[in-house]
C-alpha cells in the first residue's frame, strides 16, 4: 500500500513538473515573439481603468456574500455580511494553493473556515453552498448557451428554439432532481456507513450515529432553502448579477487596453475558465485556466497582445491579488480564532 501510494505521488509530481515546463515553454516563446508589443500594449493602458477593475472584482465578492448571508440566514445562522466576506477570501484562498481550484475552498474548505470562527455547523454550512451551486449551473448553462447563439449571428430560428427548449428541460430536471434529493432523508443511515467506512480506510474512525446526525443537519438546512421559493428567486437573482460583474471585469479590462471585446467572447471567457479549473492540475488552475482565457480571445480575433495583456491583468487580480488578500484573511481569522479560545479557557 505504502509503496503504490509513493508511486502515485512520484508520478503526480512528474506530472505537475511536465505540465509546468509545458506553459513555461509556451510563455518563453509567446513573449520572445512579442515582448515588445505587450509591453507596448501594457504601456498604453488607461490606468486609471485597472482600479475600477479591481473595484469590481471586489464588488462581486460583497454579492456573492449578500447571497450566502440570505441562505445562512435562512438555514437559522445570522452571520454579519463583513464576516462572511472574510471568509470567502479565505476560501478563495485555499481555491488559489490547491489544484482543485474551483472545489478546493468551495465547498470544503469554506464551510470549515465558517464552522471554526462562526461556530455554524459544517452540515448547515456546506448545505448552504451547495445551494448556491445548484442554482449556479442552470445559470453557467444559460450563460454558456447564449454566448453559442450570439457568435453563431445568423442562427434558424428553429435551432434557437431546440437549444431554448434543451435548456428548459436541463433546469426543470436538475430542479426536481435536486428538490428530491435535498429534501429527503432516505437512505440516511446508510450514507452514513458508507461514510464510516471511508474514514476508516483514511485510518480514521466515525460514528455512524455522528454521521447520520450531521446527514440530517444537511437535510433540514437544504430543505429549508430550497422550499423557501422567495429564498430561491433571491439567490437566482444575485448568482445572475455575480456572473454580470464577472463580464462586467473583463470589459472594463479591454477597456485600458483600448480594445472593444464583443459580448460572445465575454461570455465565453468567464463559462470556459470555470469547466477547466475543474480540474485538477496545478494550484489555482496556472497554465489551463490563463491558457484557456487567453486561447477564447484569440479565437475571436483579438490581437496577440491585447490577449495576453488581458489575460495577464484579469489572472493578476482573480490568482495574485485575491491570493495575497485571502492569506491575509486567512491569517486575521486565525489570530481571532485563537484569541476567541484563549478567551473561553478558565483563567
Amino acid at each position: 500500500m505504502k509503496k503504490q501510494l509513493k508511486f502515485v505521488q512520484r508520478r503526480s509530481i512528474l506530472v505537475t513538473m511536465l505540465i509546468f515546463l509545458v506553459a513555461l515553454a509556451a510563455a518563453v516563446i509567446i513573449l520572445r515573439e512579442n515582448l515588445n508589443s505587450m509591453l507596448q500594449a501594457l504601456y498604453r493602458a488607461n490606468y486609471f481603468l485597472l482600479p475600477l477593475a479591481v473595484f469590481v472584482y471586489l464588488f462581486g465578492l460583497f454579492v456573492w456574500s449578500l447571497r450566502w448571508h440570505v441562505t445562512l440566514s435562512t438555514a437559522g445562522h445570522r452571520i454579519p455580511i463583513r464576516s462572511i466576506y472574510v471568509v470567502i477570501f479565505g476560501g478563495i484562498f485555499i481555491n488559489n494553493i490547491t489544484p482543485f481550484t474551483y472545489a478546493g475552498g468551495d465547498p470544503i474548505a469554506r464551510a470549515y473556515i465558517l464552522k471554526k470562527t462562526k461556530n455554524v455547523p459544517y452540515s448547515c454550512g456546506f448545505a448552504t453552498i451547495l445551494a448556491e451551486y445548484v442554482v449556479d449551473l442552470p445559470v453557467y448553462i444559460f450563460l454558456l448557451i447564449s454566448a453559442v447563439l450570439i457568435s453563431l449571428e445568423q442562427t434558424d430560428f428553429w435551432y434557437i428554439i431546440f437549444m431554448i427548449g434543451i435548456l428548459i428541460a436541463f433546469i426543470i430536471g436538475w430542479s426536481l432532481f435536486f428538490v428530491h434529493v435535498l429534501s429527503s432523508t432516505t437512505g440516511t443511515r446508510r450514507i452514513a456507513k458508507f461514510v464510516s467506512k471511508l474514514t476508516k480506510v483514511f485510518r480514521r474512525e466515525i460514528k455512524v450515529a455522528k454521521i447520520e446526525r450531521n446527514l440530517k443537519g444537511f437535510y433540514c438546512s437544504s430543505e429549508q432553502i430550497i422550499k423557501n421559493r422567495k429564498v430561491v428567486l433571491y439567490v437566482i437573482i444575485f448568482t445572475a448579477i455575480i456572473w454580470s460583474i464577472a463580464i462586467t471585469r473583463l470589459y472594463v479590462i479591454f477597456m485600458a487596453l483600448g480594445y472593444a471585446p464583443r459580448l460572445p467572447m465575454l461570455l465565453f471567457a468567464i463559462t470556459m475558465p470555470a469547466l477547466v479549473g475543474m480540474i485538477p492540475l496545478l494550484p489555482g488552475g496556472l497554465g489551463t485556466v490563463d491558457a484557456t482565457i487567453a486561447s477564447v480571445f484569440l479565437f475571436f480575433g483579438t490581437p496577440l497582445e491585447i490577449a495576453i495583456s488581458a489575460t495577464l491583468i484579469e489572472r493578476a487580480i482573480t490568482l495574485v491579488f485575491s491570493t495575497l488578500v485571502g492569506a491575509g484573511a486567512i491569517s486575521y481569522l486565525g489570530i481571532k480564532h485563537r484569541n476567541a479560545t484563549k478567551s473561553k479557557k478558565p483563567s
